[in-house]
């Protein structure tokens, strides 16, 4: 008999979370009366909208509640929710791949050498034109796209992280900076000795427009592809 009034008690205490008979905490009872008093107070949606929203909040609440989650954990603040609800949910970062970084510094470097060079031959314009170096186009772009494809490796490795095992020795980082910096020396003397048919000057209008040019398309590939990272 006194098994069979056990197993009695226990049944009754099961009961109601199999019925789904569920009530909110004190919390997000509470979290639900703000949101529900911001969300009303929102008019940028329509009053099913957020009727609908409203019910979803509940049920993933209610189902939170079950895994001891509390209403912080899943929502945030009512102030976030009602900000997913109005805007959508937050998209996932978008992976920054290697040839978007190594486009993206060597679009950098490509303006820089173009504006730099570019006001050189206003003020100075015989000590380019006479020996074009690393001035000439050919040079310029070579320069601009070796230094672009290189400059991924040493800035991902300086980026920070909290995880022991991705960190990167110092002294890694350290040797890989020098060899990229050599590579680069040899690459930019090697195209700077170009003879000038082969690595010609253009006038400093051409620079100066071809630095604003890549400003532009640098802006709208950021935009486009979400690159983050950079030398700029």
């Amino acid at each position: 008999m006194s098994e069979d009034k056990t197993t009695e008690r226990n049944a009754g205490k099961q009961q109601p979370a199999r019925k789904g008979k569920q009530t909110y905490t004190k919390r997000n009872e509470d979290f639900m009366f703000r949101l529900t008093k911001e969300l009303n107070e929102d008019d940028k949606l329509a009053d099913d909208k957020k009727e609908e929203a409203l019910k979803e909040t509940k049920a993933r609440l209610l189902e939170g509640q079950l895994k001891g989650e509390t209403a912080k954990q899943i929502y945030g603040t009512p102030t976030d929710r009602v900000k997913e609800i109005v805007e959508g949910p937050r998209k996932a970062p978008v992976e920054t791949k290697y040839w978007m970084k190594a486009l993206d510094n060597g679009m950098v470097f490509f303006m820089i050498f173009a504006l730099m060079f570019g006001i050189m031959m206003i003020f100075q314009p015989k000590s380019i034109t006479s020996e074009p170096g690393p001035a000439g186009i050919t040079a310029m772009l070579a320069i601009s796209i070796i230094g672009g494809a290189c400059a991924p490796f040493l800035t991902d490795r300086l980026q920070p992280t909290s995880s022991k095992k991705e960190r990167q020795s110092i002294w890694k980082t350290i040797g890989m900076a020098t060899g990229m910096i050599l590579v680069w020396m040899v690459a930019y003397m090697a195209f700077s000795s170009l003879p000038q048919s082969l690595n010609p000057v253009l006038p400093f209008e051409a620079y100066l427009a071809i630095a604003a040019i890549m400003f532009g398309v640098r802006m709208w590939f950021k935009r486009r592809y979400h690159v983050t990272g950079g030398f700029m």
